[in-house]
């Protein structure tokens, strides 16, 4: 048989590497005047360390003043270890691919305070109101533009934001960096009325709500698991009780469970929605298939309505919120209700407002397909006042704008407040009445803003566009 170039090279000793490439292929026969190319191919890998750059932040402040530009965090570049798989043909690099990008030290951002202190005109406030801005507590009494911050650590998660209904004192969570294992975040207390004290830890993580009871002593929290996937938790749906000492005592918090864990109904994984009742006897709460009850004193569940849970085809469940009228006889809630046209009910896209009476007796469709978000809410005062919010698009009501609307506690006189002609509506409105029952406190394009509700007249209360989670207290 004819000899191959497989042949010749073996005849001549020419060893062959594994990358290594022949031209031509090993399996043609020889042939005068041929001429037989091995390129000697190699893999090597390369590591190098480099700087990884800072962004540049700039955070608007309204506690300085205008145009004024102070340096808040001084930017730092993190370093970064990358490995090359670099291929040589004959000795001489001819390919390089990253194979690997490890950060070893994070880049801390640079952040510059820039001052809009005195864009607004200074609007009187009554009683003690709370916000988060740029990861802070901020708070505000007597004028707007009299304000100061509470924290400055700028980790606040927003999970817990609860004012103590005196004013006194603000519940908060702080978010806590690390792996699947690390809890969620920490909660903590800070005095309103102290200056310069230091906010306490109240040693318990992983906290997705918090509130005071009525009494201003107790609180109720429930918590959650960090989980590596979407969404990021998992809740346990469990509810404990914290009495806290009396002011001056070195006596320690007194803490029982109310609930033990739970996943026994639809998308237990994303929680529940609580509130206290206003005689503190009774925390109401929303699950994503029903709405209830939870006596303090025998710890025993009571379902007051469900419906179907919404399926979003998404990594997030819908639950409805529940809000308690002053008397505490009915609770306001959002209800999801089967579509006359008749798709599946879980995936029928009307959503009712409805009051519930707290005694099972009573249930009543207040208005008509307002869509999921539209987070009614009763006066804390004997007004009988209903906010609530309306979609534009109520078969949409996901991913539409709301109006806001009140309305007396059987349905009658309904009429809109918000948003002004040439305004865009609401996103998840989530509107905070004043002590008095008088005013609303509204999140909107992220500023602060109080609107009237006899009047109508609506005034802006913060400029950084990063204001969010009002409370308002006497």
């Amino acid at each position: 048989p004819a000899m191959t170039v497989r042949d010749l090279l073996a005849a001549v000793d020419v060893t062959l590497g594994p990358r290594d490439r022949v031209e031509p292929d090993l399996y043609y026969e020889l042939a005068d005047g041929m001429t037989i190319t091995v390129t000697r191919v190699q893999e090597t890998f390369e590591t190098e360390r480099r700087p990884l750059p800072f962004a540049h932040e700039t955070v608007r402040n309204e506690a300085i003043p205008e145009g004024e530009r102070r340096l808040l965090q001084p930017g730092a570049n993190g370093e970064v270890e990358i490995t090359y798989k670099i291929t040589l043909e004959n000795g001489v690099e001819v390919a390089r691919e990253e194979v690997r990008r490890e950060t070893l030290v994070e880049p801390v951002n640079e952040v510059v305070l820039v001052g809009v202190r005195g864009e607004l005109t200074a609007v009187p406030i009554s009683g003690t109101i709370v916000y988060l801005s740029g990861g802070n507590a901020w708070l505000m009494r007597e004028s707007s533009d009299l304000r100061r911050n509470i924290t400055g650590s700028g980790d606040l998660d927003g999970r817990v934001f609860a004012l103590a209904p005196d004013g006194s004192r603000l519940l908060f969570t702080r978010a806590m960096q690390g792996d699947v294992e690390t809890p969620l975040n920490a909660l903590w207390l800070a005095w309103t009325s102290l200056v310069g004290e230091d906010p306490v830890y109240l040693g318990v993580t992983g906290v997705i709500w918090a509130d005071w009871a009525p009494d201003g002593r107790r609180l109720a929290y429930s918590t959650a698991q960090r989980t590596g996937g979407v969404p990021g938790w998992k809740a346990n749906n469990d509810l404990w009780l914290m009495t806290l000492p009396e002011e001056g005592s070195n006596a320690e918090a007194k803490i029982r469970m109310l609930l033990s864990p739970s996943a026994e109904f639809d998308y237990a994984w994303w929680g529940r929605a609580y509130a206290w009742s206003p005689d503190g006897h009774y925390i109401a709460y929303g699950q994503a298939d029903e709405v209830g009850l939870i006596s303090l004193a025998d710890r025993q569940t009571v379902p007051l309505v469900s419906f179907p849970s919404y399926r979003t085809q998404s990594h997030w469940a819908w639950t409805p919120g529940v809000s308690w009228s002053p008397d505490g006889y009915l609770l306001a809630t959002v209800v999801h209700e089967r579509a006359p046209e008749g798709p599946a009910p879980e995936d029928s896209p009307v959503f009712g407002l409805w009051a519930v009476a707290t005694t099972g007796d009573l249930r009543v469709r207040l208005a008509e397909e307002v869509g999921m978000w539209a987070g009614p809410t009763w006066s804390p005062t004997d007004n009988g006042l209903l906010v609530y919010g309306q979609a534009s698009s109520p078969r949409n009501s996901q991913d539409s704008r709301y109006d806001l609307w009140v309305m007396d506690r059987d349905g009658s006189n309904r009429r809109r407040l918000f948003p002004p002609e040439g305004m865009l509506g609401l996103i998840a409105p989530s509107p905070v009445w004043s002590p008095w029952g008088d005013a609303l406190l509204i999140e909107y394009e992220g500023n602060l803003y109080r609107l009237s509700i006899e009047t109508g007249r609506l005034e802006q209360l913060t400029s950084d566009g990063s204001s969010s989670h009002p409370r308002w207290a006497r």
